[in-house]
């Protein structure tokens, strides 16, 4: 696979991101350890959950007490349906196992980067998101381990580190807006976004604003084009 022009090319793009994600796994591994998660149980989510902001809501949750049922059944998860539905439809018929691999490392940023390839007619979109998925994979766990590793002696917040990842999701949402329709769900997902701020509880906010837009695309009429 190694030599998969397509693979190539996503562990290509997916390294685009490793300043990032490096940042924030140090940013995670760190707090996780002021909160309280011992430093293995900390590197063990990075590698079993996979989910940045999920495991961000966790440290937050667990910071103030928060029951075990409410951490386990924290909502940012469930964005992770109409992602892993828009992916289905793009991949086409392929085995339950590979399904299951994909879904495994579903995050926003390699969801992002495979979309986008796709359509600029990547010749292989599930060998290059395997390839996007290793580079961002490997780099949150050993910078979720250098982050633990350093605990306390970090401070997120002086580097700006909440800056990053809404730049870098911007920077990835950019080249999908395309027409009409693409112009009015962004709309509709800033609404719901502020609106969620507002409203919701800090654990629900990622996935209320992810099911407007899902909704709103889903509902809105396509473009005369037909997309």
């Amino acid at each position: 696979m190694l030599r998969d022009p397509s693979f190539r090319t996503g562990l290509r793009d997916g390294g685009v991101l490793v300043p990032a994600v490096a940042l924030f796994g140090v940013a995670f591994g760190a707090l996780a350890v002021e909160a309280g998660l011992p430093r293995w149980l900390t590197v063990l989510t990075s590698v079993i959950v996979v989910s940045g902001a999920a495991q961000f809501a966790l440290v937050g949750l667990l910071a103030t007490g928060a029951v075990p049922v409410l951490v386990a059944t924290t909502g940012l998860a469930l964005r992770h349906v109409p992602m892993g539905a828009r992916l289905a439809g793009m991949i086409g018929p392929r085995s339950t196992a590979l399904r299951l691999a994909l879904a495994w490392v579903l995050v926003d940023e390699t969801f992002g980067l495979t979309i986008t390839a796709a359509q600029r007619g990547v010749a292989d979109p599930v060998r290059y998101k395997a390839g996007a998925d290793l580079a961002l994979y490997s780099m949150w766990v050993a910078f979720t381990a250098v982050g633990a590793l350093a605990g306390g002696r970090v401070d997120p917040e002086t580097w700006g580190a909440t800056v990053f990842f809404p730049l870098m999701f911007l920077a990835l949402a950019a080249p999908l807006v395309r027409g009409r329709r693409a112009w009015m769900v962004v709309a509709m997902s800033v609404a719901a976004a502020l609106a969620s701020v507002l409203v919701l509880p800090e654990a629900w906010r990622v996935t209320g604003a992810a099911a407007a837009a899902a909704a709103a695309g889903t509902l809105l009429p396509p473009d005369r084009a037909g997309r």
